[in-house]
Order: C-alpha cells, then sequence, then structure tokens
C-alpha cells in the first residue's frame, strides 16, 4: 500500500490517500485545502474509488465537496456520524469554524464492514469515544491502522464534544491495544507511530 499524507488546515488534520500498485485509491479525511489535495492525487496518478471519513467533525470534512466533485468519488462515513454532515453543531463549525455541511453519504459503514477499492482492502473497526460513531479503518494485510481521532501517539481524542464518551474511548483504546499491537497507526493528527 502506499500512502501519501497531506496535513491540512488550521489543525493540522491529516489527509491520506492510500493506493494499491495500479492508483486505485480512498481519500480518508479530507479536512481543508481541497487543492493540495487534488493535486497529490493527480501527482501520484491515482483513481479516487471513495471518500471516507473517520468522524464527522468540520476538520476532517471541509474538503469533502470538493473532492466528490473534482473525482466522482462517492462518500462513505461512519453511520453513528452520518448526522454530523448536516449538523454545525455536531460537526463543531458552527462553534469553531465557519458553518460546514456535506451532502448525504453514499454508503454508511458500520463494524466490519470490508471496504475495497481495486486490490486495497480495509475493515471498519467502530472505535466510539470521541464521537460515538468514530471508526478506524484496519488493512491487516499491511499492519496499518487509520485511527482518525481515537488514538494519536501517546495521546487520544477529546470526549466533550456532542456524542463524546470517555468510557466508550477507553474501550476502544483498549481494543486497539489488545488486537494491533506492532501495526503501524496513521491518526487523524500528528506523526504515525506504532501502536
Amino acid at each position: 500500500m502506499q500512502i501519501i499524507t497531506r496535513t491540512v488546515g488550521s489543525l493540522d488534520t491529516n489527509c491520506y490517500l492510500a493506493a494499491d500498485a495500479q492508483g486505485h485509491a480512498l481519500c480518508i479525511d479530507p479536512g481543508a485545502e481541497a487543492d493540495r489535495i487534488l493535486q497529490a492525487i493527480r501527482e501520484h496518478g491515482m483513481q479516487i474509488g471513495a471518500v471516507v471519513l473517520t468522524h464527522t467533525h468540520y476538520d476532517h470534512m471541509g474538503a469533502v465537496e470538493a473532492v466528490r466533485e473534482a473525482t466522482g468519488a462517492p462518500l462513505w462515513v461512519p453511520r453513528e456520524d452520518a448526522p454530523g454532515l448536516a449538523d454545525t453543531a455536531r460537526n463543531l463549525s458552527a462553534a469553531y469554524a465557519e458553518p460546514l455541511t456535506v451532502r448525504p453519504a453514499e454508503r454508511l459503514l458500520d463494524e466490519g464492514d470490508v471496504l475495497r477499492c481495486g486490490d486495497l482492502t480495509l475493515t471498519v473497526w467502530h472505535t466510539p469515544g470521541h464521537t460515538c460513531g468514530s471508526c478506524a479503518l484496519i488493512c491487516a494485510a499491511e499492519r496499518v491502522a487509520f485511527t482518525g481521532d481515537t488514538l494519536f501517539d501517546h495521546a487520544y481524542g477529546r470526549t466533550d464534544f456532542p456524542g463524546g464518551s470517555a468510557l466508550a474511548i477507553r474501550h476502544s483504546l483498549r481494543r486497539l491495544k489488545q488486537e494491533l499491537a506492532g501495526y503501524t497507526a496513521y491518526a487523524g493528527h500528528g506523526a504515525s507511530f506504532t501502536i
């Protein structure tokens, strides 16, 4: 798997382009700066099969519509977080940025769903706590996990936002630690690291 990272927006959100050897790719958490994300897609000759969100906070979805329009790719989001696409209080844009809404997703993701794009295969893990629908995207073949804002290097996501839960994130973190030890984690913010 080829992973291209672009750190975008005022909160330094990581947008990932995860591709197979033929350039079939998923665009994960395009938070802002659509021009930079689209430039990276063009530079690497990628064909975007879907835009995927780990959760629906504004800093992870600010460039969704531009990427959808430019690539024709559908949007896939965690089922429990789907209301955040249209709810500016829930996606935090009303409080912290310009109000942002996104058109409904073409696919709602649940625990255990398998995402396929060319030869790339990721499995959805429901990892609530930062939001009620937060998810991680796991590639067992490559021992890689895209953890969104659930798990950072030596830290974890805030639980005091709408839909957050300290108890839920504890369970999610325990699961990630127990089942993904040795995996490389690509978090929503900050550098990649080994779980």
